[in-house]
Order: C-alpha cells, then structure tokens, then sequence
C-alpha cells in the first residue's frame, strides 16, 4: 500500500481563502483587506497559527495584473485599506521561489512555495483572506533503515525526474520541480558482505494509478518480505 505523507513546515496541496463579502454592487470607494493568517502547508501536520504570518513569505499584492506594492508582516497584522475593485491578487511565495528551475544532479534542491489568491474589495466591507501555502515541488527520500547488520556493504542509489539525476545515501531527500505529467525512475546498486553484486530499479508516476502530486513526500524504502524497493 502506498502511503503519501503530505509534506513539511515550513509542508498538499490546498489553499484556504475565506472572503466574507455580501452585496453585488459595483466597486467604487474604500474597503479593507485582512489577512488573518498565511502559513506552510505541511506534509504531515499543518499547523494554525492564529493571526500570523510566516516570516519566510513574500507577499505581493497585485491589481489587474499590475504589482501594487509588497506587504510586510507588520502591515499585515492590521486591516489594509484598498480602493474598492474586483481584480486584486495575493501573490505568496518563499524566497527560493524560481530557483527550481536552475537545480542540477549535485543539488538535492528544496522546497519551494508558491499560492495566487485572486479576491475583491467592496466599498465599506471587509474582506478577509485565510492561506495556506502549498509546497510546489515534490520529494523523494531513501529510507534504509530497516536494512539490518552488514547487509550492505556498498551502494549507489540515485533518483531521476525531467532529466536530473540525483545521489542520496540513506535518510537523504531530493525535491524534484513539479510538471504535468511527472514522473521519477530509481536504482540501487549494492554489493553485500560477500561481494555480490544486484541492482534494483524501478519508477513511478508512468503507470495506471500512479500520479507524482505536488507538496508530497515519496519514500523509497526496501521490503524484506519481497526483497524489492517499494514506494510509499
């Protein structure tokens, strides 16, 4: 069975915007923006924090495709008054967002966030956003540690997706940017006590039933009961 830990602090892939608003009249005047919280989506536990922000986030407000300004954590804290319209964006990102895109097979990358909320304003009206920040890449990680004794004497293993192969040694985890249609082979190469020699691949995401989903940990781990790498 496969288990997908949906990933880190910092880790799904989801988005909560709540905008309390009520009348449908055309936007003219003044109304306020409130950001009640904006926070890491986590792979396996998402932690609330009540009115905070994550410092690690850049936020820009953007309107009619245009960026107004970058919003701080201060300013955040109270209401922001905006003229009233229906074309703002949020745009939420950490501060290695784009570098994915430049990693090569000595880089074991890392996460990378990014979220767009489009919301509106109405005269007199509050219009309140409440974010969670999904983690944009994806991650493998090699778990050997129900290998016991000296079974392993010597190995390699590596992890390859969009042509970027990567070297990991046991508890190691390499994030891979996310593509439609994504998927990541794997090897491993070991010698035992006795110098023998096997070697073990496998993939996934190219099969029925298999998607590479953003913000989730895939780990690669060995199953005895089957003497195969598995992926969980």
């Amino acid at each position: 069975m496969m288990r997908k830990k949906i990933l880190y602090i910092l880790s799904g892939i989801l988005l909560l915007a709540g905008c309390r608003q009520e009348n449908l009249t055309v936007p003219s005047g003044e109304g306020y923006l409130s950001v009640g919280n904006i926070e890491l989506q986590a792979q396996t536990i998402t932690e609330i924090a009540s009115r905070a922000v994550d410092a690690t986030l850049l936020v820009e407000l953007w309107k009619g495709g245009v960026k107004v300004r970058e919003l701080s954590v201060d300013e955040m804290q109270n209401k922001i008054e905006l003229d009233a319209a229906d074309d703002y964006t949020l745009k939420v990102y950490s501060s290695n967002y784009g570098e994915e895109t430049s990693w090569g097979n000595a880089d074991k990358g890392e996460p990378v966030y990014y979220k767009e909320v489009p919301f509106r304003v109405k005269e007199g009206e509050t219009t309140s956003l409440k974010i969670q920040v999904p983690m944009i890449d994806f991650a493998v990680c090699l778990d050997l540690s129900n290998v016991t004794g000296e079974w392993l004497s010597e190995y390699n293993f590596t992890v390859t997706s969009g042509g970027r192969s990567v070297s990991l040694k046991d508890g190691e985890t390499a994030y891979f940017p996310y593509a439609e249609g994504v998927f990541f082979t794997y090897q491993l190469d070991v010698t035992n006590t006795d110098s023998e020699s096997n070697t073990q691949s496998g993939s996934w995401g190219n099969k029925d039933g298999q998607t590479v989903n953003i913000n989730t940990l895939y780990t690669i781990s060995y199953n005895w009961s089957t003497r195969s790498l598995v992926v969980n």
